[in-house]
């Protein structure tokens, strides 16, 4: 039993590839029809630029961990954060953390730090995706046809104070009377939490800008820069506050759809979110994939190689 326990972090990645796969299945035709035509030079710089969003948020959960008291390699947290994060396309909402959690205590961190930390990199992630879209907003990249998405922006305040040591406490001290256990976690100071939510936005410039490749590929027009970094992170936001939606599949798409107004028609926003959708999951695979290599070549060279 304690080995299948072990094993829950590998068991749930598993699972992500498999659901991954389906999805990837169902959606080849829409993403053959969207793309023929398209610049292939543009589509192939968003797959590079993509995967550096992804990379700075599996980095931002390192930082997590380092703040938290356990410090790893980026070879091997990162090799849990991809692994892990595949559970973001199981249906159920909380696999992601489970996943990447598990990763972790599998790998000899304490378990109470590999979930909260993973808590803490999802919580600044996305606040990381509010600030960048109040930032866009701020520089006039618009909202929406006649749709108001402004009052998005109070998640950035209200996060920033769930962040504050005090308030964390007071969560932990209702953990531990309804848990009757005793939680060890430390709390990180306020600045360190703040300071490591500013480091992520680069992650959302990079996804944000990765979309407008694909967005500028498929185009004849000239889609705004400001908007559809704007419309991809408030898609990502409604994927990730929509629960029951594994990896926001779905509601993602149209929310991208309503606010990307740049765009010349809703049948090319709707291409682009397809398309953007699909290249994520591959960079999702491709990150998985390759770090595993990485983890299983350092393993067969020794410490030394």
């Amino acid at each position: 039993m304690r080995r299948i326990l072990r094993s829950v972090g590998l068991l749930v990645g598993l699972l992500g590839v498999a659901f991954v796969t389906r999805e990837l299945v169902r959606s080849w035709d829409d993403v053959s029809e969207a793309v023929t035509g398209a610049n292939p030079v543009l589509l192939a710089a968003a797959l590079l630029v993509g995967c550096a969003g992804p990379l700075a948020i599996g980095l931002g959960w390192r930082r997590c961990l380092t703040l938290l008291g356990a410090r790893h390699r980026v070879r091997d947290t990162l090799h849990w954060y991809y692994v892990g994060q595949l559970g973001k396309y199981v249906p159920g909402g909380i696999w992601t953390v489970v996943g990447r959690g598990e990763m972790a205590r599998r790998a000899g961190v304490p378990g109470g730090i590999g979930y909260s930390s993973t808590i803490l990199s999802l919580a600044l992630t996305y606040l990381a995706a509010v600030l960048t879209m109040a930032l866009a907003l701020a520089t006039g990249a618009g909202g929406g046809d006649g749709v108001a998405w402004q009052p998005v922006l109070i998640l950035l305040p209200l996060g920033l104070l769930a962040l504050h040591p005090q308030v964390v406490r007071a969560a932990l001290r209702a953990g531990r009377r309804l848990l009757r256990r005793e939680l060890q976690i430390p709390v990180p100071r306020w600045r360190d939490s703040i300071g490591l939510l500013v480091m992520l936005v680069p992650a959302w410039l990079a996804i944000g800008g990765a979309t407008w490749l694909v967005a500028a590929a498929l185009d004849p027009g000239t889609p705004s820069a400001r908007n559809v970094m704007f419309a991809t992170a408030l898609a990502w936001i409604a994927g990730f506050i929509v629960v029951p939606a594994p990896g926001g599949i779905g509601v993602r798409e149209a929310v991208f759809v309503a606010a990307a107004i740049s765009l010349s028609s809703a049948g090319i926003a709707a291409a682009v979110a397809v398309v953007a959708r699909v290249m994520f999951i591959l960079i999702d695979l491709i990150g998985a994939a390759t770090s595993t290599a990485l983890v299983r070549s350092r393993t067969k060279t020794g410490p030394s190689g």
